[in-house]
């Protein structure tokens, strides 16, 4: 008997066990990596890792706090839209919009429709050798590769983050710094996995209350190297999200997250590090020029670590290169190359807030020209 109620015993922990890792296994999400919205870097590229840039070196590389000049944010709303977006306002005025954009699905090989919103939430200071920030962030895309597979996403964040960056090296016009930047971050998230039809039913209808939750938190830590040669030339390298796990628990739906009901236990995911490397050079003004008062011009290789997956993106996409010129101090213009494609932006400082607009293309698909995306941008920011 004795013998027969340890195996029983152990029966039950087995079983226990396996149906434990089912749960488990039931739900999976993937983490999203947190970020701040910049239509300024939108209009240029892209961030850079040779840049420092003002209050957007928080989102630049670390070590380039170690240089940057004192700034603070009081506001920013920077919206970002993505899709056919010359197609949509058709789409919507005529007809069924659900099946208008699904003939855009088989028109443009898939569809993305996607909103990316920091702000107005985004307060923080740059000084030199530190910088902290709190950002809002909305988020809403519909991924729709095809008519039987879609994905659904759309949510809200709240991150803070800080960061220091130390001159490690100084010797005559030659400097090196390091930097190390925190980050924590809570998302909520509403999603779908499913075909075109729903998907895109959901998304026109806002028919969100039914659909699962997500509830994730993390914490991470940025890295990141500059090298300095006088006023002008500037090389570095980053690693946004060197080491980021990520806390999930699932719902079964929004009124069960909003009611507290979890419906799975709490899953641990890891972002993926994000490797940078760049150069970039201030051209040298002399002083009596009143109309071009700044002129610069960055390059990066960007998701060196991506080369190491079993399948990688085509290394050309990884390639960006950016350049903004400054008139009277008040106008910018900006125009680069990301993902093989131009982007072009205009920033105009009004000394109590800022306008910034940018258009630019950007890649979906493994290779140039597979998945191309159109996205378009504008924000108002108060930073001083």
């Amino acid at each position: 008997m004795k013998h027969i109620r340890l195996f029983r015993g152990v029966c039950a922990i087995a079983f226990g066990g396996v149906g434990f890792f089912a749960v488990a296994q039931d739900f999976s999400f993937d983490p999203v990596r947190p970020e701040i919205v910049s239509v300024r870097a939108d209009g240029m590229g892209g961030y850079f890792a040779a840049e420092e840039s003002g209050f957007d070196t928080l989102s630049t590389n670390p070590a380039a706090l170690a240089y940057v000049d004192k700034e603070w944010s009081i506001s920013r709303l920077a919206a970002e839209v993505s899709g056919p977006l010359f197609d949509i306002p058709t789409a919507i005025s005529s007809g069924d919009v659900t099946e208008n954009l699904l003939d855009l699905v088989g028109e443009n090989n898939g569809i993305y429709l996607g909103a990316n919103i920091t702000g107005p939430l985004a307060f923080g200071k740059v000084d030199r050798n530190y910088g902290f920030g709190v950002f809002g962030r909305t988020i809403t895309s519909a991924d729709v590769p095809s008519l039987t597979s879609a994905k659904l996403l759309t949510g809200e964040e709240l991150l803070l983050t800080g960061g220091y960056g130390l001159p490690v090296y100084e010797s005559g016009l030659k400097s090196l710094a390091i930097g190390l930047q925190l980050k924590g971050f809570v998302q909520t998230f509403v999603y779908e996995d499913s075909t075109a039809i729903t998907v895109l039913d959901d998304l026109m209808g806002i028919n969100l209350q039914t659909l699962p939750a997500a509830l994730s938190s993390g914490f991470g830590v940025d890295a990141g190297l500059m090298y300095r040669y006088g006023p002008g030339f500037s090389a570095g390298i980053t690693c946004k999200d060197l080491f980021t796990p990520v806390f999930t628990t699932g719902y079964d739906s929004l009124n069960d997250f909003m009611k507290g009901d979890s419906s799975s236990d709490t899953i641990t995911d890891l972002v993926d590090p994000y490797l940078n490397v760049g150069v970039g050079y201030d051209f040298p003004l002399p002083d009596t020029w009143i109309t071009i008062t700044d002129w610069r011009v960055m390059a990066d290789y960007r998701d060196i670590l991506d080369l190491t997956n079993p399948v990688y993106r085509n290394p050309l996409l990884n390639v960006a290169i950016g350049t903004e010129v400054v008139i009277f101090d008040v106008v910018s213009l900006r125009a680069g190359i990301s993902d093989t494609y131009l982007a072009t932006g205009l920033g105009v400082d009004l000394s109590i807030f800022e306008i910034d607009l940018a258009m630019w293309g950007s890649e979906l698909g493994l290779d140039p020209g597979k998945r191309p995306l159109l996205n378009m941008a504008l924000s108002l920011s108060f930073e001083y």
